[in-house]
């Protein structure tokens, strides 16, 4: 890591739908002024992308994989967002000036080359009734047809933690069902103590 982005540290908030992730995300933002979000959500493919994958039993495509997002646009945004500010700490010469960028989203680590870029990293968690219950009351466009949690996204997000936890190392993994706030303060002792 070069001297200049040691001043930008990226802190990945990853997990199961309706985990609270775009709450500790925001939370963490009012806390760090200087700091940016980028949210997985808005980088889904368009509803008409010829390259999602539509799940025929339930005639509708499934939004919780990899595939139905740009993720290579999204980690091309964050690495420039990341070079242009490390140019901006160089060029200020402020030696306490301190960038984070929060990376926020339900499949965030299972892209690798996001991964790689992360310095911290935080899955949240949550059992099956209580992810059901929470996303029972979520407004989604296009909206969830019946059957979609079961047959797609609490599967998919069983799949993406088990690979998360094959595969990624330093993911600190916390309970959703603790407060949004509780979490946000444990995330930001890390992030003060990495920086």
């Amino acid at each position: 890591m070069s001297l200049s982005r040691e001043k930008v540290i990226v802190v990945a908030v990853c997990g199961a739908t309706c985990s609270g992730k775009s709450t500790i995300a925001s939370e963490l933002h009012k806390i760090l002024p200087d700091s940016k979000i980028f949210c997985q959500d808005d980088y889904f493919l368009p509803v008409k992308d010829p390259r999602h994958l539509l799940i025929p039993e339930l005639n509708h495509i499934n939004f919780d994989i990899l595939g139905s997002l740009d993720m290579e646009q999204m980690t091309k945004d964050i690495e420039e967002h990341v070079k242009k500010e490390s140019k901006k700490i160089l060029r200020n010469i402020i030696k306490n000036q301190r960038h984070v960028v929060i990376v926020e989203g339900f499949c965030i680590l299972n892209h690798k080359p996001l991964a790689d870029l992360c310095d911290l990293k935080f899955y949240i968690t949550l059992n099956y009734e209580e992810c059901l219950r929470r996303r029972l009351k979520r407004v989604y466009e296009p909206p969830d047809c019946p059957g979609y949690f079961e047959t797609c996204a609490w599967p998919e997000h069983l799949k993406h933690l088990q690979e998360v936890k094959e595969n990624v190392k330093e993911v600190q993994y916390f309970d959703g069902n603790t407060s949004p706030s509780k979490l946000s303060k444990r995330i930001m002792e890390d992030i003060v103590k990495f920086l």
